[in-house]
């Protein structure tokens, strides 16, 4: 019924009133055309609901939305943390990786 592109368009609503609907611009280009006074009023585009883990393991943890730590249990707060504090070491050994790449005509 709907397209990927169609979803991810939002309206803006200028201080008229006047409707814009953002413009696809080239894959190059970071932002959408609209005017400059104008504001978004809604997006068509809604995220998934993420469901809620039971679990304990830390690396799954840690990937759940912000939100969901308000029902977190004091287990997978230990695992939470128990991850955190094994990715900061893991970090603090990574030796720095240098890298060149050639580029030939």
């Amino acid at each position: 019924m709907f397209t990927e592109e169609s979803l991810s368009m939002a309206v803006y609503r200028d201080e008229r009133g006047v409707e814009y609907v953002s413009v696809p611009l080239p894959t190059h280009e970071v932002t959408q055309a609209v005017p400059i006074d104008a504001r978004i009023t809604s997006k068509r585009a809604t995220a998934k609901p993420v469901p809620f883990y039971a679990g304990t393991d830390g690396a799954e943890l840690a990937r759940q939305p912000r939100s969901h730590r308000r029902q977190w249990s004091d287990a997978q707060w230990l695992a939470y943390r128990e991850q955190v504090e094994l990715e900061a070491e893991l970090a603090r050994d990574d030796a720095p990786v240098a890298s060149a790449v050639l580029v030939k005509k």
